[in-house]
């Protein structure tokens, strides 16, 4: 008969191991950011994809095979696109003017609004008829200024209302690069004056009509605090954000220091196993030692009787 298998003996340090993997293996997931929201319907596409939809549909229209009900529908389509297309390059045009003249209307709304509340404390201050009816013209011409600057027309270039010789005074030395742009200026300035006149009158009729805030530094000042309280918002939630991160580190070194490798048993283990082999060997050491010290008196011994 075959003697038999024995069975096989499950080794500590393998389970201990593969038991640690598995932990190891447990991560955590992290949450997936949640998708973007779909553009909405109003949404308009590119200039370059609609110019391509007006290509494939007049050169659908110019089939003659093409069928009635398709030819009418195409045609409505081909309207449609083209005022999609308009619409699209006016956002574009206005996209660009505002990026371009951002900081010199940031500037003026800014030196227009300082001036209109130099006005109004002068204007709570003034006791004669004369200085008060001159401050409210005034303070009417300085609203019109900031509406002009708040309220410019999107698809035209901005007209500064504070030219460059205003701005760096006239009565500065110049040179010769500086004359001849004085003298370019000088030609174009009865044009610019009149578009501004132009816009200016506009933003007094809407005024008037009731289109355009007759007090525009109430409106600015709602659309600072707007800005203003928009800011800590994101600020807090920034914030909120790597205090989770901060908590996640402290617990992940929290459960690292639970499960390190001092308070492993199997570790532990492994020095009381060598302390026990050092005493073993220091053992047969000294047994070897023995064995070797009587061996060589038997061999006196055997000399001395021979």
């Amino acid at each position: 008969m075959a003697p038999p298998r024995k069975a096989a003996m499950s080794d500590p340090s393998s389970s201990k191991s593969s038991s640690s993997a598995q932990k190891k293996s447990k991560r955590p997931q992290h949450k997936k950011h949640p998708a973007p929201p779909p553009p909405s319907s109003s949404a308009l596409p590119g200039v370059q994809k609609i110019k391509a939809a007006l290509r494939q549909t007049r050169r659908l229209l110019a089939k003659d095979s093409l069928a009635a009900d398709v030819r009418v529908a195409t045609e409505r389509r081909l309207k449609s696109l083209e005022g999609d297309l308009a619409k699209a390059e006016r956002a574009r045009v206005e996209r660009t003017l505002a990026t371009r003249y951002h900081k010199i209307k940031f500037f003026e709304r800014q030196k227009v609004a300082r001036r209109l509340r130099q006005t109004q404390r002068k204007l709570a201050d003034a006791d004669g008829k004369a200085e008060r009816r001159e401050l409210e013209t005034r303070q009417a011409e300085l609203r019109v200024d900031l509406n002009y600057i708040m309220h410019y027309p999107k698809t035209k270039k901005y007209i500064s209302l504070f030219p460059p010789e205003v701005r760096h005074g006239e009565g500065k030395a110049k040179g010769k690069a500086g004359k001849v742009r004085d003298a370019e200026d000088a030609e174009e300035k009865p044009e610019t004056d009149r578009q501004r006149e132009e816009v200016r009158a506009w933003i007094r009729e809407q005024m008037t009509a009731g289109a355009l805030s007759r007090e525009p530094e109430v409106e600015l000042e709602r659309s600072e605090r707007k800005a203003a309280k928009s800011v800590p918002a994101m600020e807090v939630k920034e914030e909120s954000k790597s205090a989770k991160g901060n908590r996640r580190e402290t617990s992940e070194k929290k459960s690292a220091k639970k499960s390190g490798v001092a308070d492993d048993d199997f570790f532990g283990a492994d020095d009381g196993e060598g302390e026990s082999d050092d005493t073993d060997s220091t053992q047969e050491d000294s047994e070897d030692d023995s064995d070797s010290g009587g061996s060589q008196s038997n061999e006196d011994v055997d000399m001395d009787e021979d």
